[in-house]
């Protein structure tokens, strides 16, 4: 993937929603890189979860950054006790006091930095009230021991990220950590560290904005790139949406992509830093297309609590764009040229705001959405008026609006009189298309635009309500031509909806694509949110399937049977053929899902001792690519080999025998069973 495209595209997850502007990269690798020490070795959770950045235990909730014990907080960097308080960096003693750095003993001063009353003495930076003291900055209640951040050291540090409490120490935290490593740090740089326990994480980086930030502090321009890189990623509905980001740091760029057409808004300000009042200056402004296909949790939407608030609002009587010129300031534009020559305005290279400029502002670019609730409603008939026996784009099947009495709209009702739309209040009063039922009903979706012909790929949002081991299914229709069926995973929620990428073929590279969504005749069908036309060259995560039917199964060896392993029989198998160390088994899930266990069944199969010498568990993040660190290792065992391990979200797992069996038998695998749960 070229550097464009790997620095600007990317996906929003849950709450702090984030999208990594590192394409498909969403587990922590584990890591045992020489000279480190501890204990095992570990990857993390799904990045996008219910508790990421802006949930209870992330940056905006209970004890996240601008919570009861955070950085905006009571006890945290602006409180009573914190960084801009009576003993804190901003006060008497402080940072920015008679004594502190801007003071009559301040910075260059006789008491300065280094001096009695400075910036590392009794009351300055590194004393009992400032910085990094009780009451400071890295305090009991500050950012650098409750959440374990602080910013006047490097992440990589003790003293900057703090392994033995806060962010280091839970899941949650930890998700804020890999969010903060990839907007700072570029692609190929790993922040490693370890947890409470001893446990490593590794931590890609993805964006580089702030490379330095790896060893050195994080001052007001790093602050300032990295709360908009952060912002910009906030979801706060736990649904992953792809994005495509510009900024006038290098690091991200400029321009423009078809395939990313609605300018959502852009971000900007500081939510690390507080000014001298208190408060956080962390800003939106809309772009033109805020308003149009909003979805859940992004701009537009009824997001409930984030840390920013719009520039420019209209209960102050403004229209909250970033195009116009308002009283207390705006936005300067910056064009790029696009694919056509044609001159486009793709984000703002500054922000001014009461007279403050911020020069690292980041602008969101959303796909092209398609609401379910905006299409139209109906059915494919044939000509005795029913949906039997008829299959779309063959001869005497039509759609018919309003077919069955399906329509998608202007319903109060949902499931009365063919009423399908549901208004769901846990999904920020978001929509969704229910009820496809009776095999051909569905909708109509019009306009498509794509960026090829051919091929391209969709995210589908979908609700389920099933457990994960059930799979429910959809027919699409492009352009009138055959019906492609997809398979789409129980979630147990039929409240927040969850992303599928399929790919579909028939498409006509512009803007005149038609696409129809139906039930398919033999099965159950999900609820439908909307759909979203990416690009065919984007990777975004993705819910997979828990049904071992529908995985993909390969081997290093005897690949031709590995499937035997997936088929719910116990009495074949798989088998390595050889007792050596180096053969592997591998399972593609076709999207993410999370797994705490995975058990190798030999017990039927006449085979009970043909258990590998040793194992080693690799995951992937795409299906081709896997973590040259396994995230678990053991010794095989007869009968069942359980393979037990913190919970992982993975793409597709590798089982390799990495040692030769004592007993001198092969390697092989009757049937393969998991935990396996999409409960992001």
């Amino acid at each position: 993937m070229d550097k464009l495209t790997l620095r600007r595209i990317g996906w929003v997850g849950a709450s702090l929603g984030l999208t990594s502007a590192l394409v498909g990269c969403n587990n922590m690798q584990a890591s045992s890189a020489a000279g480190e020490t501890g204990g095992d070795s570990s990857s993390s959770a799904y990045l996008s979860t219910a508790n990421g950045l802006s949930s209870m235990n992330g940056f905006n909730g209970a004890n996240g950054l601008n919570s009861a014990n955070g950085l905006n907080s009571a006890n945290g960097v602006w409180g009573t006790n914190g960084l801009n308080s009576a003993n804190g960096l901003g006060s008497i003693n402080g940072f920015n006091s008679a004594n502190g750095w801007k003071g009559s003993n301040g910075f260059g001063s006789a008491n300065g930095w280094q001096a009695v009353n400075g910036l590392n003495s009794a009351n300055g930076l590194n004393s009992a009230n400032g910085f990094n003291s009780a009451n400071g900055f890295n305090s009991a209640n500050g950012a650098s021991v409750t959440n374990g951040l602080n910013m006047a050291n490097g992440l990589n540090s003790a003293n900057g990220l703090n392994s033995a409490n806060g962010y280091m120490t839970t899941e949650h935290g930890r998700m804020i950590v890999q969010y903060l490593a990839r907007c700072a740090l570029p692609s190929g740089q790993n922040l490693v560290k370890q947890d409470q326990y001893g446990t490593n994480f590794t931590f890609p980086g993805g964006i580089g904005l702030a490379p330095d930030y790896y060893t050195n502090g994080c001052g007001p321009d790093c602050a300032q790139a990295l709360s908009s890189c952060m912002m910009a990623h906030i979801n706060t509905s736990g649904t992953h949406i792809p994005l495509w980001m510009v900024s006038p740091d290098t690091n991200v760029g400029w321009g423009v992509s078809p395939a990313f057409p609605t300018r959502e808004g852009t971000f900007f300000g500081q939510i690390m830093l507080t000014d001298q009042n208190n408060n956080l200056d962390a800003f939106y402004c809309n772009g033109p297309g805020a308003d149009q296909n909003v979805v859940p949790g992004r701009l537009g939407a009824n997001q409930g609590s984030v840390p920013y608030a719009n520039a420019w609002p209209a209960s102050a009587k403004m229209d909250g764009l970033c195009d116009t010129n308002h009283s207390t300031g705006g936005c300067t534009a910056h064009f790029t040229t696009d694919a056509s020559g044609k001159q486009v305005e793709d984000g703002p290279s500054s922000c001014t705001l009461n007279g403050a400029v911020y020069d690292h502002p980041i602008t969101v670019w959303r796909g092209a959405t398609y609401q379910a609730e905006a299409a139209q409603g109906g059915a494919f008939l044939g000509s005795n008026g029913t949906g039997a026996g008829c299959t779309p784009g063959t001869s005497g099947c039509t759609w018919v609006p309003g077919g069955l009495g399906f329509n998608a709209s202007n319903c109060t009702t949902p499931g009365a009189n063919g009423c399908a739309i549901i208004v769901d209040s846990n999904n920020g009063m978001g929509k969704r298309v229910g009820y496809l039922t009776g095999g051909s009903k569905g909708l109509k979706f019009t306009g498509l635009t794509v960026a090829n012909n051919g091929t391209n790929n969709l995210i589908v949002y979908y609700t389920d309500g099933d457990v994960p081991s059930t799979t429910r299914y959809l027919s699409f229709v492009v352009n009138g031509g055959s019906p492609q069926v997809k398979p789409f995973g129980g979630l147990v929620d039929w409240s927040h909806p969850r992303g599928a990428a399929i790919s579909l073929s028939g498409f006509t590279a512009g803007s005149n694509n038609t696409l129809y969504v139906t039930a398919d005749p033999n099965d159950g069908a999900p609820d439908l949110d909307w759909i979203e036309v990416v690009d065919s060259g984007s990777s975004v995560p993705s819910t997979g399937l828990c049904q071992p039917s529908l995985w993909n199964v390969t081997a290093s060896v005897n690949s031709s049977s590995a499937g035997n392993v997936v088929n719910g029989n116990l009495t074949d198998r798989w088998t390595s053929g050889t007792n050596a160390a180096g053969a592997y088994i591998q399972i593609d899930f076709t999207g993410n899902v999370n797994l705490s266990t995975i058990t190798l069944d030999n017990t039927q199969d006449g085979s009970t001792n043909d258990f590998p010498g040793k194992y080693s568990v690799f995951s992937s993040s795409d299906g081709v690519t896997f973590s040259s660190t396994a995230f678990t290792t053991g010794p095989g065992a007869p009968n069942h080999t359980i393979i037990s391990f913190t919970q992982e979200s993975v793409r597709a797992v590798r089982i390799a025998n990495t040692a030769a069996n004592s007993n001198g038998s092969w390697w092989s695998v009757g049937e393969i069973e998991t935990d396996c749960n999409l409960s992001f």
